[in-house]
């Protein structure tokens, strides 16, 4: 499972509600089954909630279950079992989810920051792994007895980010979150035909095509999509992208361990507040996974693991990407290319990750384009007709097809005015992922936590959302200043 699919199931709680989309969008079966129920390795709040004629509630508010012919179970609470994933699983989609896009810069934003680069994915995982926690601490809320001792014990009361928004500010946080991840998975979708085009005009040189012309072609292989009623197939191949991603960090770091004889420490770039700027938005980008958290969380099967697991994965995800960026830049030193397969030796290798992320690109484009519309149409607004149709049995609406076309015609405009990945990617993590990763979740928590929070969390908190707009707003001052200058060079 991979951040498609954390992205479909937000779909579906935010604008199907949570009780209705175990079966599907449209109650059909053949859609993604993604919400939490026993048939994908979840189980319901219904099913995990109410007891039946063997199941007892227990003097701490957990649920006892006996069943006949097998061994009685401990009681749990409620901050612990509700889905059936491990620990280990739930780390393993979450590592799987930060290794989007913006891996195949990383070493690049070491060559324009140096060792400012290396401690900023630190930092950017450090406050992450904070972030998260309290993210999901929000889905809580504390009530009086039940608890062991006759302590407060935690309700799961929110199953959803979009659920904590309209929690602190009614609809209009809600709004806003959609409005932010429009702007976010318009960009993604843009980056995903850019970078479809950049890799293939450098795979198929003997084609002749430019890479304008494999942008264009790229948007018209996602432009069939725009019929699709359901994602379902899509997500499950998206699993690609794992091996594509795999397949590149072993060739990397395997490539830069035989290439360790030319490695030189001294000769990494000074610091440069510009080029910080950019990289340290490009690093945001990469890494928000906050997004997720609530879904990783409600899947465990041991919730009360859920902090412990995130530190694991942050601390392995640092490791590999910290790594990986430092020594392939101390292999290629200023030869280190915007995306670090073209500076992969040419053949089979370079070929074959090359192309696994073009299908990547191409199988996750169709999700970007599904979630802007469904998120417009959440916000019900009256300017636009339904974007659906009233039942899966029905056709598409023609305004749904012709809003879809425009939709691809309009990320392809993106592409082609702003052809330059790195620079796309920086504007919009300074737009969008310090808000989304670091801001709202402190501002949430702060409001929601209100007068149980102690000094260490309301000076995190505070410090944080400093943090988030400072960086932002450095990220997309410089990003835009160096694409104002790029245009007006050329």
């Amino acid at each position: 499972m991979d951040k498609l699919r954390y992205y479909s199931y937000y779909v579906k709680t935010m604008f199907f509600g949570y009780e209705n989309c175990y079966n599907g969008f449209y109650g059909s079966d053949e859609d993604i089954e993604l919400c939490p129920n026993e048939h994908n390795g979840y189980l319901s709040s219904a099913e995990s909630k109410i007891p039946d004629e063997d199941t007892s509630i227990q003097a701490n508010g957990s649920i006892h279950t006996n069943i006949e012919g097998e061994k009685e179970k401990e009681p749990i609470n409620d901050a612990e079992k509700v889905g059936l994933s491990s620990a280990w699983q739930a780390g393993w989609n979450v590592g799987n989810c930060m290794q989007g896009l913006g891996i195949l810069s990383l070493p690049y934003t070491v060559r324009q920051s140096g060792i400012a680069s290396l401690i900023t994915i630190a930092a950017v995982l450090l406050l992450g792994n904070y972030t998260s926690k309290i993210l999901v601490d929000c889905l809580y809320e504390e009530r009086k007895g039940g608890g062991l001792g006759g302590k407060p014990r935690k309700i799961r009361v929110r199953t959803s980010y979009p659920d904590v928004a309209v929690a602190c500010w009614n609809k209009w946080g809600s709004h806003l979150l959609n409005i932010i991840t429009i702007v976010d998975v318009t960009a993604v979708a843009t980056l995903y035909l850019e970078l479809s085009g950049s890799l293939l005009v450098d795979t198929f040189p003997m084609a002749g095509l430019s890479k304008l012309s494999w942008i264009c072609i790229s948007a018209f292989a996602v432009l069939p999509s725009v019929l699709f009623k359901n994602l379902t197939r899509i997500s499950y191949i998206s699993l690609l992208a794992v091996l594509a991603i795999g397949a590149m960090l072993f060739s990397v770091v395997w490539y830069s361990f035989g290439e360790s004889v030319r490695w030189n420490i001294k000769k990494l770039p000074t610091f440069d507040l510009e080029e910080f700027g950019i990289s340290f938005s490009v690093i945001l980008f990469n890494f928000g996974t906050q997004f997720i958290m609530p879904g990783v969380e409600e899947s465990m099967r041991e919730r009360d693991k859920f902090g412990r697991m995130v530190n694991i994965t942050y601390v392995i995800v640092a490791v590999i990407n910290i790594g990986y960026a430092f020594f392939a830049y101390l292999t290629f030193m200023d030869d280190t290319q915007e995306f670090i397969t073209y500076n992969l030796p040419t053949g089979f290798i370079q070929t074959t990750v090359s192309l696994l992320f073009v299908i990547k690109s191409l199988l996750s484009y169709p999700l970007m384009f599904f979630l802007i519309v469904t998120s417009l149409e959440s916000m019900q607004l009256r300017c636009l007709p339904p974007c659906n149709p009233p039942t899966p049995e029905d056709r598409l609406p023609v305004w749904t097809i012709i809003f879809r076309f425009m939709l691809v015609l309009f990320t392809l405009l993106l592409a082609i005015v702003i052809p330059h990945f790195t620079l796309l990617m920086g504007v919009t993590g300074s737009l969008t992922s310090p808000w989304l990763d670091f801001i709202f979740p402190c501002i949430f928590h702060m409001t929601l936590k209100r007068g149980q929070l102690n000094l260490f969390h309301i000076f995190a908190d505070i410090s944080i959302i400093i943090i988030g707009l400072v960086g932002g707003g450095l990220g997309l001052f410089y990003s835009i200043k160096v694409l104002i200058r790029v245009y007006t060079v050329h």
